[in-house]
Formats: structure tokens, sequence, C-alpha cells
């Protein structure tokens, strides 16, 4: 058994805890599933295709095969338990983007490179906002962040504690960028969380499954949409 073999076991058998999900203290986080973020239509898939064809193909098939479809899912089962959704969207307040994080101005940088455009919109041009098939209901938040880290830009953490939230269902993209790193820090300040699995992804399946291998190890829960749903709805009813 190789050392990677080893530690999948350790995830297996510490996955066999039961998870005690209270939904009067849930919340469904939906990660940067955004326009521009889930159509080739834009600058980032049109840069990245650029530099190397074919390389988003994958990446879009299953954003709108599996992912989208699993979080409207996720979105009906807390919605009719009346549990918070919330969205968290990567965009600049200032026009020159000067307000992003170093590692985004990069990619803007080589996305000026490549198409003579920015790759992240301002938060007021149109694909900004939540890609249509699960756009925000009235009174469901949307955060803006200039972090991959959600807590680290937004008011989130503090968010989170006012609504008297304890755990975290997380979902959308990437699963290795922004989704994991949120879902780490959310976990790292004491709330439960739980990534889907098969509703998020990353531009290629095996930085998916290796980021989820890396949270589950340390940080929280993976499951799928199912499981999640049985889980609220098992627990609504305590």
């Amino acid at each position: 058994m190789s050392d990677h073999d080893k530690i999948l076991e350790i995830i297996r058998l510490k996955d066999r805890a039961p998870i005690a999900l209270d939904p009067r203290k849930t919340a469904l986080l939906i990660i940067d599933m955004q326009r521009y973020f889930v159509s080739p239509h834009y600058p980032l898939m049109q840069t990245f295709e650029k530099l190397v064809p074919g390389v988003t193909a994958g990446y879009c098939e299953r954003v709108n095969a599996t992912v989208i479809p699993n979080i409207n899912r996720l979105q009906a089962c807390c919605r009719a338990q009346h549990l918070p959704v919330m969205y968290t969207a990567i965009g600049s307040c200032l026009a020159d983007g000067q307000d992003l994080n170093r590692m985004w101005k990069d990619l803007d940088h080589l996305s000026l490179e490549v198409l003579g455009q920015r790759m992240f919109p301002r938060v007021d041009d149109p694909s900004w906002q939540v890609d249509d098939s699960l756009a925000p209901l009235p009174g469901e938040l949307v955060l803006n962040k200039t972090s991959s880290g959600t807590l680290n830009s937004t008011m989130l953490d503090q968010t989170l504690r006012n609504m008297g939230v304890e755990s975290l269902i997380v979902s959308g993209v990437t699963t290795d960028v922004c989704v994991e790193t949120t879902a780490r820090d959310a976990a790292d300040r004491g709330f439960q969380v739980i990534i889907v699995e098969d509703a998020c992804t990353a531009f290629s399946e095996d930085l998916h499954r290796a980021a989820l291998q890396a949270f589950s190890l340390a940080f929280g829960r993976v499951r799928k949409t199912e499981e999640v749903v049985q889980l609220l709805s098992r627990a609504s009813h305590l």
C-alpha cells in the first residue's frame, strides 16, 4: 500500500463518524458561480483557450451538466427549509482592478497581454452577476470578494455568527482555489464545513479530487448532493 493509499484509508476511517447537522444553524454558500465563470464567452475562458486550446472544454461541460443542476437541488432544499442561501463573487470595485489581490492582478495582466482585456470584471459589469441558472432570490446575500478566500475580504465570518450559523454547505467553483480556500478558512474558524463534491469542480478532475482529499483529511467533510439533501431532510424532522 502506497503512502497515498494509507492516507486515503485514514480519510475513510475518519469519515465513519456521523455528521450532526442542525438545519436551524446551517447555511448554503455558493462560490463564484458568475456568468464569466460558467460561460466560455468571457475573457477568463478565452485567455486560457488562447494559451492552450481545449483546456476549458471539460470544465464547462461539468459546470453545466453537473454542478449547476446539483446546486439547483441544494438551493431548492435549503429554500424549502428557510435556510440562508448565500453567494460570493469575484470582482473589482475600482475600474483598473487595483483593489484585487496580487494573484488576480497577475491573471488580469496575463489576460491583457493575450486578449487586450482584463480577466476579472467590475462589480457593475453584467458578467459579474451570478449566472441566471442560479439567480439569487430577493433577500439572498451576494458578497463581493477581492481574494480567493471569502473570509479574507468580506464580512462573511461576522455575518454568519450574527445569524447563528454554525455549519456551512459549500459549493461552486473552483474546487481547488476559491471553494477549498473558503472552506478551509471557515473550518479553521470553528465552523462545521461540508463541501458538496458533485456541486463543485475544477479545471481538471485531478485537481478537483486532490483538493477534496486534502480537505477531507483535516478540515471537514465531503459529501454528494443526494447525501446532503438527505442529511438536511432527516435533521429537519428531529
